[in-house]
């Protein structure tokens, strides 16, 4: 069944307003997550210190681009001390994304004979604590992020060794991609978890409901703007579909895809609602 003009509309209105609100949350958060990268580079560089004579020209350890003796434990001394930090900043995004999302449900789900309002879903409920440990949680994730520092940080320290840069010159290079990164990576991880954890609450919502035997649908809904990429599109061509079942993509809910290059990701929400008998 097409969508009346009218749905679009009022789809595409929701889609802004949530879009606004999760915009609201990530630039939040950016801030503390650019906080961390800057105390990162200050950590890198004072750590970075102890390879300085490496850096002296023609300096006979370094005979390949690809040796670079000492920065091995250099960085793992560097990923142990930020660690823990990085984690507890990512499980406070999350948080706040899946509490903004439960909120938003309890506002626009509605249940014959139900007040939602009143139901008992928080951040203390199974499936809520599963997803802590399946993200901000897992070590895992917070691995890949530091691990992506590392490898920028390696590529930029051999180039430059080979190039036969100074250290001060180097340091200069780094700080310059830790900005980078303050400004950029922390807006796109910002975007990715608010997103990722907003709709993860969203869909703890009504998985509650269904839990107390309400039967719930969902329906993949769009931003309607000439920016809704290919597989958005397919996916709310699914309409009403089982709460428990994966759309055209595989995909549970969005965001279907993070934000790449400056963009803000998938801007898609998951519309929950009792199943008609």
């Amino acid at each position: 069944m097409t969508p009346s003009p009218a749905s679009k509309f009022k789809s595409a209105a929701i889609a802004l307003q949530r879009i606004f609100e999760k915009d609201r949350l990530a630039n939040k958060h950016r801030k503390e997550i650019a906080k961390f990268f800057i105390s990162q580079r200050d950590l890198t560089l004072q750590y970075l210190k102890k390879l300085e004579p490496l850096f002296e020209e023609k300096n006979p350890l370094v005979k390949t681009q690809a040796e670079i003796p000492g920065w091995d434990a250099v960085w793992n001394e560097i990923a142990k001390r930020s660690t823990e930090e990085l984690q507890k900043i990512i499980l406070n995004v999350e948080r706040d994304g899946m509490e903004a999302g439960l909120s938003r449900s309890k506002k626009t789900i509605s249940i014959s004979g139900v007040n939602p309002a009143k139901g008992t879903f928080d951040l203390s409920n199974p499936r809520a604590v599963e997803f802590f440990k399946e993200t901000g949680g897992d070590l895992k994730y917070i691995k890949g992020i530091q691990d992506t520092t590392r490898d920028g940080l390696q590529t930029l320290i051999t180039n430059a060794i080979d190039s036969g840069h100074s250290y001060g010159q180097i340091a200069t290079d780094i700080k310059n991609s830790f900005d980078g990164m303050s400004r950029d990576r922390a807006k796109s991880i910002a975007i990715h978890e608010i997103g990722v954890s907003y709709e993860s609450g969203n869909m703890q919502f009504a998985q509650g409901l269904k839990d107390a035997g309400i039967k719930m649908v969902k329906r993949w809904r769009d931003s309607g703007d000439d920016l809704v990429s290919e597989g958005c599109l397919e996916n709310a061509a699914d309409g009403q579909i089982p709460i428990d079942q994966p759309h055209s993509s595989g995909h549970m809910q969005p965001p279907r895809f993070p934000g790449r290059g400056g963009s803000g990701g998938c801007r898609c929400y998951e519309e929950y609602e009792q199943a008609e008998e």
